[in-house]
């Protein structure tokens, strides 16, 4: 039966690639969508409960979240380190880290912050950076596999990306991040103290006298605080706060709570999202059609066969099975073949994906896609059993 069933789709070829096709497309834009949607989701709200608040220089919020947590976009200035002092001595405050970026690595980002900015990630190889030394780096598992790193190496950083020109200086790798599918698989950690040295903030950032580091910059102060109202208050408090540095400069502040602008930017993602998945529902509806035609004038052209092999005893049962065994095996293999392909096109739509501070994971599966795949596979072999239901009926009153 199985030989038998192989030939006939070998004999309507035709057919049975117009139906694979119909499948592939339908099944795969379904089950590609949703994954994307849902780890773009999952990426951007999870790093986005780790601060209270987030103190940086004036301008777009978005962009100093999506900088400070997902490194997606260009820091937006620096700030006095006296932030951080004023900070660190506000005892709404628990805990802070301050963030750097600057540089690159072979097209990879260089963020200088302190150890507690990887606290909730794990390292594969070697050892974390010390705060209170410098030219360290910890670095993320796709730095580390396509630049060949590995512990003790020395790094020489770019002034910007793209950039020939390296620091006379080299940083030496000390650790490796076992590899979490998220923004930081591709960034080079360091002491902040690192990059002053590298960038020549003055001889009181190659000292250990922490008096003497306010004297640098930073990017942002990632905050902290005791409770949520604290968080508030300080976020009223900082934004739009003017600080004058030694050097008589201005600086204007900005605090912005990330999980209220990260809500923002997916309720705007959102809408996007649910036109794609209308669309998806639209393709899916039409290739339906199309499988269920198709199937159902295969099935019509096969009434001849089907006397053919009445006259020689077979009965309508076997034949029933014998044409829903190959059309299972045709929706099965389209599956098969489609998830396949949205999981290449995971892979290729990575470094694009990568842009807004998320790593696609291509082995994450969530249960909904298994549903596409299963509601697709079931309607593929539903217009087969429906048509040799009422072949069966026909034959029975015949009889």
């Amino acid at each position: 039966m199985l030989r038998f069933a192989l030939k006939n789709m070998a004999i309507k070829r035709v057919q049975t690639i117009l139906i694979v096709l119909s499948i592939v497309i339908s099944a795969g834009i379904g089950v590609l969508s949703f994954n994307i949607a849902s780890q773009v989701d999952d990426g951007i709200t999870d790093n986005a409960g780790y601060y209270s608040l987030i103190v940086g220089p004036a301008g777009s919020e978005t962009q100093l979240a999506m900088n400070t947590m997902y490194f997606a976009e260009e820091p937006l200035g620096t700030i006095p380190y006296e932030v951080v002092t004023l900070l660190q001595q506000d005892q709404r405050v628990s805990s802070l880290i301050p963030f750097a970026m600057a540089d690159s690595y072979n097209g990879y980002d260089v963020v200088g912050t302190q150890a507690a900015f990887l606290q909730s990630k794990t390292l594969a190889r070697g050892d974390m950076m010390e705060d209170d030394a410098s030219m360290q780096a910890v670095v993320g598992a796709n730095v580390a596999k396509y630049c060949g790193l590995t512990i003790g190496d020395v790094i020489y950083t770019s002034h910007s990306v793209g950039s020939t020109q390296t620091h006379e200086k080299g940083i030496t790798v000390v650790g490796i991040l076992q590899q979490s599918h998220s923004a930081y698989d591709n960034v080079v950690f360091t002491q902040i103290r690192t990059l002053w040295e590298l960038h020549d903030h003055g001889e009181e950032a190659h000292e250990e006298d922490e008096g003497h580091e306010h004297h640098g910059t930073v990017c942002a102060v990632l905050v902290n605080t005791k409770n949520p109202g604290y968080a508030m208050q300080l976020t009223n408090e900082y934004d739009g706060k003017i600080l004058t540095d030694e050097e008589g400069d201005s600086h204007t502040l900005q605090a912005i709570e990330p999980m209220a602008v990260v809500r923002d930017v997916l309720n705007d993602a959102d809408n996007t999202k649910y036109i794609v998945f209308v669309l998806c529902a639209v393709i899916l509806v039409m290739n339906i059609i199309i499988i269920s035609i198709i199937t159902l004038l295969n099935m019509y052209h096969s009434a001849k066969e089907i006397s053919l092999m009445r006259l020689i005893g077979i009965s309508m049962k076997k034949i029933n099975l014998l044409y829903i065994l190959q059309n299972g095996m045709i929706g099965l293999l389209s599956t098969l073949l489609a998830f396949g392909v949205s999981r290449l096109c995971l892979l290729l739509m990575n470094d694009y994906v990568s842009s807004m501070g998320v790593v696609l994971n291509i082995g994450k599966l969530y249960p909904a896609e298994i549903l596409i795949l299963l509601g697709v596979f079931f309607i593929s072999v539903l217009p087969t059993m429906i048509w040799t239901y009422f072949m069966s009926r026909k034959d029975s009153i015949h009889e």
